[in-house]
This record gives C-alpha cells, sequence and structure tokens, in this order.
C-alpha cells in the first residue's frame, strides 16, 4: 500500500468517526430555541446594530449585499416596513469550502453531518430623522438594524439506504389518519446561529464606513 492510498484511508476514516460522532451527540453551537416563529426570534433577539448619522435606504441596500456575499437567495425585500429576508440556505460544511456561514470547525462538521439549512431575517428601525442642511432631499438618522439567522434541520424519515448507490435509495411512505401520504421530510428549528448574527452586523457595518470614505 503506498503512502497516498494510506492517507486517503486515514482521511476516510477521520470523515467516518467525525460523522458518527456528530449523529450520534447532536451537540450545537446555536443557541436553542422552542418556536419556529422568526418574528418572536427577531423580537427577543440581543443582535443589534445602532448605525447614526446614516441614510436609511443606504443601511438597507448594504445588508442587502451583505446577504447576497453570502450567497444567500433573497426571498422578501420590503424596505417601507423595514423586512429583508433571505431563502433557506443549505451547506454541506467542511466539504463546501467556498460557503461563509459556519464559524466555527464544530459548526462545519455538524453541517456536514446533518442536512441542515439558515434563514437569516433583518429588521430595521428608524429613529431621529433629520433633514441634512446641504442637500435638501439627503436625510440622515439613526438606524436600528436586528439580525437572526435561525438553523433549521432537515430530518428524512423511513430512508432506506441503498450500499450500492445513495442514488437508489428510497423512502418508505405512511399515511396519517386521514389517509393522505405523510411528507418524505419535514424540518426543525435548532436554534440561532449568533455567530453569523454578528458577523453580518460587523459586515453591514463596515461596508458603511467603507462607502464613507
Amino acid at each position: 500500500m503506498n503512502k497516498q492510498s494510506k492517507t486517503l484511508i486515514n482521511i476516510g476514516s477521520s470523515v467516518s468517526f467525525a460523522v458518527s460522532l456528530l449523529s450520534g451527540c447532536h451537540t450545537s453551537q446555536q443557541t436553542n430555541i422552542d418556536t419556529a416563529d422568526v418574528n418572536q426570534v427577531v423580537a427577543e433577539s440581543k443582535a443589534e446594530l445602532v448605525l447614526e448619522n446614516q441614510s436609511y435606504d443606504q443601511v438597507f441596500e448594504s445588508a442587502r449585499d451583505v446577504l447576497v456575499d453570502y450567497r444567500f437567495g433573497i426571498n422578501r425585500v420590503d424596505a417601507s416596513r423595514g423586512v429583508l429576508t433571505s431563502h433557506p440556505k443549505r451547506s454541506v460544511g467542511v466539504v463546501s469550502p467556498w460557503d461563509r456561514e459556519q464559524s466555527t470547525m464544530n459548526q462545519e462538521w455538524e453541517d456536514f453531518a446533518n442536512q441542515q439549512e439558515r434563514i437569516v431575517r433583518i429588521e430595521f428601525e428608524r429613529l431621529n430623522v433629520e433633514t441634512d442642511i446641504s442637500n435638501s432631499l439627503s436625510e440622515r438618522e439613526s438606524v436600528v438594524v436586528h439580525v437572526a439567522v435561525l438553523v433549521n434541520r432537515v430530518h428524512r424519515p423511513n430512508w432506506r439506504i441503498e450500499s450500492e448507490s445513495v442514488r437508489l435509495s428510497t423512502h418508505a411512505r405512511s399515511r396519517d389518519s386521514g389517509g393522505q401520504l405523510e411528507p418524505r421530510a419535514f424540518r426543525e428549528t435548532i436554534g440561532r446561529d449568533v455567530e453569523l448574527e454578528v458577523r453580518i452586523m460587523d459586515e453591514i457595518k463596515t461596508r458603511l464606513h467603507s462607502s464613507e470614505g
């Protein structure tokens, strides 16, 4: 057995061990919550950024640009109501190095061992609107930005894995009391990704400062 083969075997053994460990423990760096209501999560969130003497439109656009940089698909864009949301984004952790949402190696392995999605919701609150004397059309104000990132875990019960090829795997389908087929998969909100919330806020602030300079 050559050195390259041994290296590949060692890597495969390490990955298998990590997957089995994570699957058994299901430990997480996320903050656990008891509800999937994103509005309630935002209301209770401590992830808050206060920006003074800013243009509301510029703050909103900077936040949207940050989500795009993270490769999140934009879902709701409602500047008048101060709401910006993303579509669910899946990542497979360590084997997708182009994804930037993980903040720790534990998160990298957990996303690899489980099918997980992140959803971002950003809310904007306008305060103290003042008109810039040098430009009557320019309004400077204080803007409070609330960021919440929810982590959903996708469960696929009764999945029959085919050892020959994963593509040949099937699902056993059961029916509910009304005779309807139950869904192949369901999502469970397992917590908030507080680290990503803070990073998103930092990048919004950095982007605003760069535009001013």
